[in-house]
C-alpha cells in the first residue's frame, strides 16, 4: 500500500440557541462523506451519504424536552426516513438525568437510526452547557455544597476532589481563575 486512501469523514456541528425566556433549541448536525473508490451494498462512491439534522427543544430549568424533530437531506436508503417519527419518544425525558439509556431504550438498534441517535447522545451534554450561559441570571452560581454540580466527573479535570472541584469547594475563585486556559495576559 502506498498511499492512504480516504474511506469515510464525519463531521458533526452543534448550534444552541435559547428560543424563549425558559426554553432551548439545539441542533445537531451530521454530515458522512464517502469518497471511497468502489460502490458499497448499492452505495455508489464519492457521495455525501448522511446529511442530517436533529433539533431538540428543551424546558429550563428541569431541561425536559418539549419538541424533537430530524430532516435526512441525504440518506442511503429511502427507508432511512422511517426513523424520524420515532424522535418524538423523547418529548417528555429530561437531558439531566437518564438521558443517554432512556434514549438507548427508545431509539436504539432496530427502533431508529444509528446516525440520528448518536446526534441526540451529542446534543445532551450541549444542552447543559448552553443552558448555564443562556440562564446564568436566572440562577444563582452553583452551590459547591449542592447536588447539582453535574459537570463533576463528566471530565478528568472537573473530577471529584481534583484541582478544580477543590477550588469550587473553597470557593477559591482566583485560584480557579488560575486554572483557566483562557485568562487574559498580565
Amino acid at each position: 500500500m502506498s498511499e492512504p486512501i480516504p474511506l469515510h469523514t464525519r463531521t458533526i456541528r452543534m448550534d444552541a440557541v435559547r428560543v424563549t425566556e425558559a426554553e432551548l433549541e439545539v441542533t445537531g448536525h451530521l454530515l458522512d462523506g464517502r469518497p471511497e473508490p468502489e460502490d458499497w451494498f448499492g452505495v455508489p462512491s464519492g457521495l455525501i451519504i448522511h446529511d442530517m439534522r436533529v433539533t431538540l427543544r428543551v424546558r429550563h430549568p428541569d431541561l425536559v424536552v418539549t419538541a424533537a424533530s430530524a430532516v435526512m437531506d441525504a440518506r442511503p436508503y429511502t427507508l432511512c426516513t422511517d426513523a424520524v417519527a420515532p424522535l418524538q419518544r423523547l418529548v417528555g425525558l429530561s437531558v439531566a438525568q437518564g438521558f443517554t439509556r432512556a434514549v438507548n431504550e427508545r431509539l436504539g438498534r432496530a427502533q431508529g437510526c444509528a446516525h440520528l441517535t448518536a446526534l441526540v447522545h451529542a446534543i445532551a451534554p450541549v444542552v447543559r452547557q448552553a443552558a448555564g450561559v443562556a440562564f446564568r441570571g436566572t440562577r444563582p452560581a452553583p452551590d459547591p455544597a449542592s447536588d447539582d454540580l453535574w459537570f463533576l466527573n463528566t471530565c478528568q479535570a472537573w473530577r471529584r476532589d481534583g484541582p478544580l472541584h477543590t477550588r469550587l469547594l473553597a470557593r477559591d475563585v482566583e485560584g480557579l481563575r488560575a486554572l483557566s486556559a483562557h485568562r487574559p495576559a498580565p
